[in-house]
């Protein structure tokens, strides 16, 4: 028979408190037994009074016993509740009606206020079926109230979830660890803060924070996560869902091995809007600003014109970090990368040998498919002239890789051309001291103005 209390439901809410819980008594979630859940009340229920959660708990559990101000024995009523919810609890079956777990029954439906984001008993059109509450056994509903250790504050609350317990277990015990300093010290800070309040940020800073901190193969890991940035406060309930699939997140965990890791840096530092560098002093001036490289990932809108410092001729990064990005990300092709690359060399070794600069300016500023198209075919002609016998590209690259949807896939195709083409041509092009006569749009005016 199956003795088990917990398992994991991909239910946020449920999942964050069977972590809270497992990390505050340092046992595997699946060892939890009843009285793990006893032992964790004498600790959690004062945190949850202080002045500093009781804020954040407002935005969780609104008429919740810890939170509705009618209530004057607030520890007393909410100690209640929890070990009412424990006295209930039985171990896993094999199924059940509980709309998380599905292994055992409900007992008694829960609103809003002990259930995040689900709808008031009175309002009972809100439920499926007309019926007064949410279907959530007492082990699942009694793991939601520690769910607040888990989150995060950004403006609203910020939840992380992943169908990856490596990252799950990392997160839990950065969180846990913030709340145990807490308990500790006696320095009461509430969900754990570091002053963003832009939520797309904050979750690529978590990301990178559990990338950078804990040395983990994720080479061997098939991670998603999403992130619930939400509000259960009576007055305006809301929810906004952010999600990082498999290969943007191996992306940024394959980033910080690389040796050009300040160079992505860089890149994403060309992302923020709206701020003026030459007056800034530290991250805080800015890190909460719009960032078009996290929001163009969130998208699964492109990236590479960020790689790509049109104003000085600098390939960000170089070619080994792009590449990881287009095969990763965007899922290129490896032959269409590797032809890119080649036409990008050959038209770099031309514009050297010959010297011709306005052939790198027109490449540069040419303004659509039909311009850009007819530019190569009189660059195939001059290098013919010149005597140049190798092809620039062949008719099954032009079809296939080059431009394989025409229109819609030209731009793209210029932007990593001109960007082998700086990578391997900056220093000479320094060199030739004309430089003013080449310079275009600002490269952070030109990524702006495109989105």
């Amino acid at each position: 028979m199956n003795e088990k209390i917990f398992d994991f439901t991909g239910n946020p809410f449920v999942d964050a408190g069977i972590w809270s819980i497992s990390r505050l008594v340092n046992k595997n979630p699946h060892e939890l037994d009843k009285n793990d859940l006893n032992n964790v009340l004498n600790d959690v229920i004062p945190l949850y009074l202080t002045k500093k959660w009781s804020k954040n708990l407002y935005s969780v559990f609104p008429n919740n016993p810890i939170t509705n101000p009618s209530v004057k024995n607030k520890k007393e009523r909410y100690m209640e509740l929890l070990k009412d919810l424990i006295k209930d609890i039985t171990t896993q079956g094999k199924s059940g009606s509980c709309i998380s777990c599905g292994k055992r029954d409900v007992i008694k439906r829960s609103g809003k206020d002990k259930i995040p984001l689900t709808g008031s008993g009175r309002l009972i059109n809100y439920f499926s079926y007309g019926v007064d509450g949410a279907d959530y056994c007492p082990a699942c509903a009694f793991a939601v109230q520690f769910s607040p250790l888990m989150m995060y504050a950004c403006g609203k609350l910020l939840l992380l979830h992943s169908n990856s317990k490596k990252i799950m277990d990392i997160w839990s015990r950065k969180a846990i660890k913030n709340v145990n300093k807490q308990l500790s010290t006696g320095k009461i800070i509430g969900c754990l803060n570091e002053k963003y309040t832009n939520p797309k940020n904050a979750f690529f800073h978590i990301i990178q924070d559990i990338v950078l901190e804990y040395d983990v193969r994720w080479a061997d890991e098939a991670p998603s996560i999403n992130c619930y940035h939400f509000t259960n406060y009576n007055q305006g309930p809301d929810l906004d869902i952010y999600h990082i699939p498999t290969p943007i997140f191996k992306f940024l965990a394959y980033i910080p091995q690389h040796e050009k890791f300040e160079d992505w840096m860089r890149i994403v530092k060309r992302g923020y809007k709206f701020v003026d560098w030459k007056k800034v002093k530290d991250e805080n001036e800015y890190k909460n600003n719009p960032n078009l490289v996290y929001n163009n990932l969130l998208e699964g809108k492109s990236i590479i014109r960020f790689f790509l410092d049109r104003k000085n001729k600098e390939a960000i990064g170089g070619w080994d970090l792009l590449k990881n990005y287009l095969e990763e990300v965007k899922r290129m092709d490896e032959e269409r990368v590797k032809a890119i690359k080649q036409v990008g060399d050959i038209l770099a070794d031309y514009i050297e040998t010959v010297n011709d600069m306005k052939t790198l300016n027109r490449l540069e500023t040419a303004s659509n498919y039909k311009n850009y198209r007819n530019l190569l075919r009189i660059i195939i002609k001059k290098r013919i002239s010149n005597g140049m016998e190798n092809p620039l590209f062949t008719f099954d690259d032009y079809v296939n890789y080059l431009f394989p949807e025409g229109n819609l896939t030209w731009r793209e195709t210029q932007d990593l051309i001109l960007f082998r083409i700086y990578e391997k041509l900056q220093p000479w092009i320094l060199q030739q001291g004309n430089q003013d006569e080449l310079k275009i749009q600002d490269p952070e005016e030109e990524i702006h103005e495109e989105e």
